[in-house]
């Protein structure tokens, strides 16, 4: 790609670029000049240069009669790059805060496969809120013997507080000593076994911040879904809440 079109890529007109290069080229020279080197006609030059004059490009300065035209050291463009980043910086918080108040976007992502289902164990593992969940434990571990070892040890060393609703199988008894460090915090995790023939699991659904997660624990179907909406987040924290409480009535013996 020629400099005149990168010069585009910066900002600048093609006019601009063609009439930024011819003064760099030239040094100093006087508007006539200019036109000729860069092939522009000479009204349509002396408003260029205007232009780049204020855009701190171009200086001018008079040599007896004639206005002479010098370009600035080309450093100038990482300067102007640096002032638009900075603006940039200092808007960004304003158009923020206005999406928030003005306007309920919730977002929805869609995974499929083992590698996007671990995405989504991921990005449960960025929370800093208790993560409240309905789950199967003997499918998940089938599934991701080795990753979600590896996904609660990494739970544990962020602190991150766990209640799980499962049905009762022998893998939801041995989870604490096959998955879970030897050494933990041991409020950092609840486990509530449901009757596994009223209640079989076949999704693990994580409600954690303004987060809800659904992920299919069949090997056939492996989907996910991620909403991140306070509202919705809300309600199902709520339901999870009420769901927890009633479901002591069914723990297994």
């Amino acid at each position: 790609m020629i400099i005149s079109q990168e010069l585009t890529n910066l900002g600048l007109t093609s006019e601009e670029s063609k009439v930024y290069l011819a003064v760099l080229e030239l040094g100093s020279a006087f508007v006539s000049s200019v036109a000729r080197r860069a092939k522009v006609n000479r009204s349509t030059c002396y408003h260029t240069l205007d232009n780049l004059v204020k855009k701190g490009l171009v200086s001018s300065h008079q040599k007896g009669k004639v206005l002479h035209f010098t370009a600035e050291d080309p450093k100038r463009f990482m300067q102007m790059a640096e002032e638009k980043m900075d603006r940039t910086k200092n808007l960004i918080p304003q158009l923020v805060s206005m999406m928030n108040t003005h306007a309920f976007k919730p977002k929805i992502k869609f995974y499929e496969g083992v590698e996007g289902i671990k995405a989504i164990f991921e990005d449960v593992l960025t929370t800093k809120d208790e993560v409240l969940g309905y789950t199967n434990i003997k499918y998940v571990t089938e599934l991701f013997p080795n990753y979600f070892k590896q996904y609660c040890h990494k739970k544990v060393h962020n602190g991150i507080k766990t209640r799980y609703i499962t049905p009762s199988t022998e893998e939801g008894v041995d989870i604490i000593d096959d998955f879970y460090p030897k050494k933990y915090d041991p409020n950092l995790l609840e486990i509530l076994m449901v009757n596994r023939h009223e209640f079989n699991f076949e999704n693990e659904i994580a409600i954690y911040g303004n987060k809800v997660a659904i992920m299919s624990l069949n090997a056939d179907e492996l989907i996910g879904l991620l909403v991140e909406s306070s509202t919705v987040a809300h309600s199902m924290k709520s339901i999870f809440d009420l769901a927890w409480l009633g479901a002591t009535a069914f723990v297994a013996k």
